[in-house]
């Protein structure tokens, strides 16, 4: 069809065709900006200057400009102390099933980046202090830049990378440098289809390296076995010796208590901050209605619910007399109902009168408005966290999704989406950005859990690991880890007369308050306003979004 090949265009990125060290000076024009608001909140950090930057995509797209005046401090949170009363209803005391965290992993006395990159540290602080692993990749890239450069005989900003400071390095950062910067380097002579010279590199690079390592080690793992399977792909071995995704689900739409998921949910900041920032704008949106029905597409454990419902119980103010949710499956109804059936004991415990219903369908095609029997009066909220993304290799699924949740006419959709872009056709492209993208994900997991924990292991060879995979290694209708950021799904969604609302200063508040009070690696999270949404990151770098539509 016409309009799904548009469609389809539409969120495949748009490439300009450059060189890695090209790629690898966009994204760090990019960073500097990112890392500049960072450094405000660390002490002895950057201090941004006043004005503008271009925002420059990895894939050569120029974003809207961005205002980075911390004077203004309009989308920059500084985690205020709000006062009680911004809040609509979330509860003071959080249940346990909402909120337990088992560890302290902290990291105090961070290193400033305008130390390490202005090369002004003394020796003895850079030794007790190791570089982030998005650091080390930064200097990993721009001492790349320095070397393309001086051998195209060419001159960017980058051509002296910051070489005083590379020698006060401990021994195990530089060791680390080193590694990534192989690691480009190997990248490259994949992408210029210089396999031989690749595969040398790679036999460096395995020697060097651990799944239970350094995260950089351990992100290195993962990308060089991605190398020498898109290697293996591209000069025709058989396929039967590269491990491929199993059972690949398109829809995206599953159910199941993961003790990995709930570990991660419970010590990583991400999810649970997403989640309280998203309850907060549904009960905003929510608040003169007493009969709610909720459509959740992605149930997972149905955890996220009860802070929900324990913040409707308590309402003084028009009381709640139905609360109802219906979750969308393409499998595991019966996981589904399970968790329904918890979901509603708990209610019952509150005196909240609650209804549960899955909706199960094996094709998104069979997904019509009748199967989620709206009834008149009732205020219909959609929660998408993180799995409109999974639609992406089959447009044709998402088109229908949107158009059904349209014609629901919901009070407000609530997105949660992977802020990365990892569509491009272009392998070094997806390679740039995936890279810095885990980067950052790895080093929160080196923070967050324990190096030596079976989840923070599961999680990066089943999760992260099969993710890097995908977006390196494979190409066509294999290809099915497909993100883009938020801009692109702004665009897209304009085809559907939807229009974005802001995400309240009360929503930041709360999600600011979930990592002041459980996490004690929460101040490395950082949570900043993007127009409308909010963008939570770690130590700067974009990870995920949150924003909020309605339908025209």
């Amino acid at each position: 069809m016409a309009d799904d090949f548009s469609l389809f265009s539409m969120l495949d990125a748009q490439d300009v065709h450059k060189p890695l060290e090209g790629l690898l000076h966009d994204i760090l024009v990019t960073q500097q900006v990112q890392v500049s608001k960072f450094g405000s909140e660390i002490p002895g950090g950057v201090d941004p200057k006043n004005g503008e930057e271009a925002r420059v995509h990895p894939s050569g797209d120029h974003e809207k400009r961005m205002d980075i005046n911390l004077e203004s401090n309009s989308n920059i949170s500084t985690k205020p102390q709000p006062e009680e009363s911004d809040f609509i209803r979330l509860p003071n005391k959080i249940c346990p099933e909402s909120f337990w965290v088992l560890g302290n992993y902290g990291k105090p006395n961070e290193i400033s980046r305008q130390e390490i990159f202005s090369g002004q540290s003394s020796k003895s602080t850079i030794t007790c202090n190791r570089l982030t692993t998005e650091e080390i990749m930064r200097v990993a890239g721009e001492r790349f830049i320095h070397f393309s450069t001086k051998k195209h005989e060419r001159i960017t900003s980058f051509t002296h990378p910051h070489g005083s400071a590379l020698s006060r390095l401990s021994l195990e950062d530089t060791r680390m440098v080193d590694l990534a910067y192989l690691l480009l380097t190997s990248a490259e002579k994949v992408g210029n289809k210089q396999f031989d010279a690749a595969d040398k590199l790679l036999m460096h690079c395995e020697g060097k390296i651990s799944e239970s390592g350094h995260p950089v080690e351990r992100i290195t793992c993962y990308f060089s076995k991605a190398l020498r399977e898109r290697i293996t792909a591209q000069i025709g071995s058989s396929v039967d010796m590269i491990e491929t995704d199993q059972g690949k689900d398109y829809g995206g739409l599953s159910t199941g208590v993961n003790l990995t998921y709930l570990m991660v949910h419970q010590e990583v900041p991400f999810s649970k901050v997403m989640q309280f920032a998203s309850i907060q704008t549904i009960l905003e949106n929510v608040a003169a209605a007493t009969n709610i029905h909720l459509i959740d597409l992605q149930l997972r454990d149905g955890v996220q619910w009860t802070p929900l419902i324990q913040a409707l119980s308590e309402r003084e103010t028009n009381p709640v007399q139905l609360l109802r949710i219906t979750a969308l499956q393409t499998k595991d109804k019966e996981k589904a109902e399970k968790i329904g059936k918890r979901l509603q004991s708990y209610a019952k415990s509150l005196n909240i009168s609650f209804l549960f219903k899955v909706v199960s369908v094996l094709n998104m095609k069979d997904l019509k408005v009748e199967l989620f029997n709206i009834t008149p009066g009732e205020a219909v909220v959609v929660y998408c966290p993180t799995v409109l993304r999974t639609m992406l290799p089959r447009p044709e699924n998402l088109q229908i999704l949107l158009r059904v949740i349209q014609s629901l006419k919901p009070e407000i959709m609530v997105l949660n989406e992977v802020e990365a872009n990892h569509n491009s056709p272009e392998f070094v492209h997806r390679f740039t950005e995936a890279l810095f993208f885990f980067s950052a994900w790895f080093d929160a997991l080196e923070d967050c859990i324990n190096r030596d924990s079976p989840y923070r292991m599961d999680v990066e060879r089943n999760y992260l690991g099969k993710g890097i995979r995908n977006i390196i290694a494979t190409e066509g209708e294999d290809r099915i880890t497909r993100s883009v950021n938020l801009n692109v799904w702004r665009v897209f969604f304009q085809r559907f007369r939807m229009v974005e609302i802001d995400i309240s200063q009360s929503s930041l508040d709360q999600a600011n308050l979930v990592l002041e009070q459980k996490f004690t690696c929460g101040n490395s999270c950082t949570i900043q306003k993007n127009e409308k949404c909010l963008i939570v990151g770690w130590k700067g770098t974009p990870l995920h979004s949150v924003s909020a539509w309605k339908f025209k």
